[in-house]
């Protein structure tokens, strides 16, 4: 992609990675203590989610108009970041801890579409990734679609919609799968993570809530806060570290 400028990018992954580590934080000053994105870019959103997370979201100067990216952190610090287009297209990611990286094979069969979700209250998608990591280059085949159910949520004074939708890949051992609700808001063209279930090929499922329950935008107490606030402590040990795809995208 033309657009994806590599300074950009390596000033944003410098600053994500940074923050994996909690003891460089905390030997900052108090004032300091706050994720930092990087020069040109500009943080609008934090929020607080279910299962232990925190994510801030952001744009920046060198980007096209309605891309963002988004920083997922838990306890031990960010462990996802993702840049997504202004259809919530899954353009880029990025897991923190092990370097691997996924990126978006364009032209898609069919692209994801947030308009044509909020338009026709329904959307379907078939698209390609390339994950590149330490122990080679693989590509995942996605099918699935979002549909819009008609309920509506006010979560800490936003409007929210509920979404289902469901997604597999093939594995080579039998299909993945995940499927539940989530969440999508019109104010900010963001997708939120909900009522999430994982089948694995051999028929285990893994099940996770990651619905929002605080926002903080500039200005805000907790904005841009490093610790996450809900459903931690130790028996979030047992949960997987792994993101859902489009816990937020």
């Amino acid at each position: 992609m033309p657009f994806f400028r590599t300074k950009t990018l390596t000033a944003i992954l410098g600053v994500a990675v940074a923050s994996v580590a909690p003891g460089a934080v905390q030997a900052q000053s108090p004032t300091a203590r706050q994720f930092q994105v990087p020069d040109g870019c500009t943080a609008f959103l934090t929020v607080q989610s279910r299962s232990c997370l925190v994510a801030h979201h952001w744009r920046c100067d060198a980007d096209p108009a309605g891309s963002h990216w988004r920083v997922t952190l838990d306890q031990d610090g960010a462990f996802y970041l993702n840049y997504t287009d202004d259809e919530f297209r899954w353009l880029r990611s990025f897991d923190l801890r092990d370097g691997s990286r996924d990126i978006l094979i364009e032209p898609e069969d069919d692209p994801a579409s947030m308009s044509e979700l909020l338009e026709t209250g329904r959307d379907t998608m078939v698209f390609s990734v390339r994950e590149e990591s330490s122990v080679g280059t693989f590509q995942r085949d996605y099918t699935g679609y979002d549909s819009l159910t008609g309920q509506y949520f006010t979560i800490d004074g936003h409007e929210l919609e509920m979404t289902e939708f469901a997604y597999q890949w093939e594995t080579g051992g039998g299909p993945r799968s995940t499927e539940g609700n989530q969440f999508i808001s019109r104010e900010w063209g963001l997708f939120f993570g909900g009522l999430e279930t994982v089948t694995l090929p051999a028929g285990d499922s893994i099940e996770g809530n990651y619905s929002p329950v605080e926002f903080a935008e500039p200005g805000e107490d907790g904005f841009l806060a490093l610790q996450p606030q809900y459903d931690c402590g130790d028996i979030m040990s047992a949960l997987p570290a792994t993101p859902i795809w489009r816990v937020g995208q």
